[in-house]
């Protein structure tokens, strides 16, 4: 049993998911099941925050669950927080001018599925990580149909009305997520547009009055905009591993929880 070899429960493929809203018991259900029919592989649970799930994360940890802190990611909570700072007020006259047309995915054909794909690509895999998930315009037509994802396109009527941004969210059990951000990286930054379809989403959160996971990266941008920092973990299930597994399991546990409260520091 290797931690390379995993098996992901509630995984949506994307960079963050949203837990459903059942108890530890459930999960851990979930984790035996796995690892009765899978036992060469180590059932794992990721999107798991301080922030949302601090119940759950005790439990996990009562029952002998491996706790690895991966990032620092960043979130808002509606209507309690409520207030705008200047940067959120400078985001919002920015999106009153009306400067780009925004179009619900609902609206998109097979060239606008696929253009999005593009800028996301320009943004997420070019110039920040192979490593993040890399898409097709069929696969977010069929995310959206299928799946409940919900795309919106920036146009710009000045470039012929071709789409330059696009946004990505899912809203479920109360939380927002945008695990798709695009936009035409060759473009002068002082058009805004990542600032547009951050101020865009958070627009969707306030106006749902959901709990908006801002996800992980651009920090300062962040706090900026009033994010608060929490931890986000993987639970990984080792109760089956070896003995010398699950020692290093609880070795690198610890080491990630030092190097994740001194990330909060900061």
């Amino acid at each position: 049993m290797q931690l390379g070899r995993q098996i992901q429960l509630n995984n949506w493929l994307v960079s963050t998911n949203i837990l459903p809203p059942v108890g530890p018991e459930a999960w851990l259900d979930a984790f035996d099941a796995v690892s009765d029919s899978n036992p060469s592989f180590v059932p794992v649970l990721r999107s798991v925050n301080d922030a949302a799930h601090g119940p759950l994360i005790e439990a996990f940890h009562r029952e002998g669950l491996t706790l690895l802190p991966v990032r620092k990611i960043f979130f808002r909570t509606y209507p309690e927080d409520w207030h705008r700072t200047r940067d959120d007020q400078r985001d919002v006259r920015l999106r009153s001018t009306g400067r780009f047309i925004e179009r619900a995915g609902t609206t998109f054909g097979e060239s606008d599925f696929d253009q999005a794909a593009r800028l996301y690509r320009m943004l997420y895999i070019e110039k920040y990580s192979h490593l993040n998930p890399q898409y097709t315009g069929r696969f977010f037509e069929e995310f959206q149909n299928q799946c409940g994802f919900e795309l919106t396109g920036l146009f710009d009527p000045e470039r012929g009305g071709s789409m330059v941004g696009v946004l990505g969210q899912f809203d479920q059990h109360g939380t927002i997520v945008s695990p798709v951000v695009g936009y035409d990286t060759d473009l002068p930054q002082k058009l805004g547009l990542y600032r547009w379809l951050i101020s865009l989403s958070d627009a969707t959160a306030r106006s749902r009055q959901r709990f908006a996971n801002w996800s992980a990266g651009a920090e300062q941008f962040k706090r900026n905009r009033g994010a608060q920092p929490a931890i986000e973990y993987l639970v990984a299930d080792l109760r089956r591993a070896s003995r010398s597994q699950r020692l290093a399991g609880r070795i690198l546990s610890r080491m990630l929880q030092l190097a994740a409260r001194a990330a909060m520091r900061l």
